[in-house]
């Protein structure tokens, strides 16, 4: 029982997803028609060559370059919030926030009179969120409905444009809010990266990018993805992150035996009747059930694309619970500060929240104003 309750503690939305989906095809059908295999086939090689790259380093050695030429709190922050904001872009959200929180929590550890270290942890969790809300590989809501709505890539580019925009002000705004005091931080030791180990994953990187934008067979990038892998490290694949390939699968499994069901696609479809109605529908949803799942439930019942990406990358802003790399950067800052953690979850839902009011506002009015 002790097992089985740290299982439920650790990975909560993965044992509900599953026990739904056990429930939804005794009541209906189990049909592997339901599962998207494009997607969970791409997210397996894109996670294996993203795991790959971290293990490697990569961003180890931004973070302390970035440490280097950081000389006051705000700078730090502000620094270490855009690293993680455009290397989320590629590398996605959750492997920003579990390589460069624990960079500056260590710096906020041997730095006793640093006090910001609260706002930094939510600033930086931001910034991977937006950031990797910005093209299609960032996060697994969008490299799901980049392909369920066969999206190009420039129209995917120009949707997030204002996004993009809107978050680089944001985050700049806010970090002026952060004591612009004198920093010492102490050189950190860095594990030295060889350039040649960086050929195989960096080529199977670009071969699974090429995949997503249609410019080259998935199947044959996900082999290759999975290849490079395991002759680079093949330990990178012990630590992909299975559970939430089966989660995915999960909500397939659910939203394929809802899609069955008259009165609830009816009901579901009168809600997402307009832009406007899917955008705010999805980022609330995603406040209870976090920004993938809302994803996965709500894309067989509308056609209104755009507003479905918008929604629920936005949605991932708001609750802790409304991204899962909000967790995982609550996990990771619980490890370091334990006793901080209620003053953690109420300044970033503050901040969040805030975030999140003026992110559906402006995409409101831009609505508005575009007719």
């Amino acid at each position: 029982m002790t097992n089985i309750k740290l299982f439920l503690k650790r990975d909560m939305l993965f044992a509900v997803s599953g026990l739904l989906a056990v429930i939804a095809c005794l009541v209906g059908r189990l049909s592997l028609n339901f599962i998207d295999f494009h997607v969970i086939l791409t997210l397996l090689g894109l996670m294996a060559v993203i795991k790959v790259l971290e293990r490697l380093g990569v961003l180890d050695y931004f973070a302390e370059k970035i440490i280097q030429i950081s000389h006051t709190n705000r700078s730090l922050i502000r620094n270490l919030a855009f690293l993680a904001f455009f290397s989320s872009m590629i590398l996605t959200n959750d492997i920003a926030i579990l390589t460069l929180l624990p960079v500056f929590l260590k710096i906020v550890q041997k730095t006793p009179q640093f006090k910001e270290k609260i706002i930094g942890t939510t600033l930086i969790i931001i910034a991977a969120n937006l950031g990797s809300s910005c093209l299609p590989f960032g996060n697994p809501q969008n490299l799901y409905l980049f392909a369920y709505y066969q999206m190009s890539f420039g129209d995917f580019l120009v949707l997030l444009l204002p996004f993009f925009g809107l978050s680089i002000v944001a985050l700049l705004v806010a970090c002026q809010f952060i004591p612009n005091k004198q920093l010492e931080v102490v050189p950190q030791e860095r594990r030295a990266i060889e350039r040649k180990n960086l050929v195989l994953p960096t080529v199977a990187m670009i071969v699974m990018i090429l995949s997503v934008l249609h410019l080259f067979p998935y199947q044959v990038a996900v082999i290759l993805a999975i290849l490079a892998a395991f002759f680079s490290d093949r330990e990178a694949l012990k630590e992909v992150d299975y559970r939430l390939l089966g989660t995915f699968v999960f909500f397939f499994l659910i939203v394929g035996n809802l899609g069955e069901v008259s009165g609830f696609v009816t009901m579901i479809r009168r809600m997402l009747g307009s832009f406007t109605s899917v955008m705010f529908s999805s980022a609330l949803i995603s406040q209870v059930i976090s920004n993938v799942p809302a994803a996965l439930l709500l894309a067989p019942f509308t056609q209104e694309a755009h507003a479905l990406v918008l929604g629920v990358n936005i949605g991932g802003l708001g609750t802790l619970i409304a991204s899962l790399a909000n967790l995982i950067g609550y996990k990771v800052f619980a490890v370091y500060f334990v006793k901080e953690k209620k003053q953690l979850v109420k300044t970033f839902t503050i901040i969040n929240g805030i975030f999140l009011v003026i992110f559906l506002v402006f995409f409101y009015g831009l609505q508005l104003i575009g007719g």
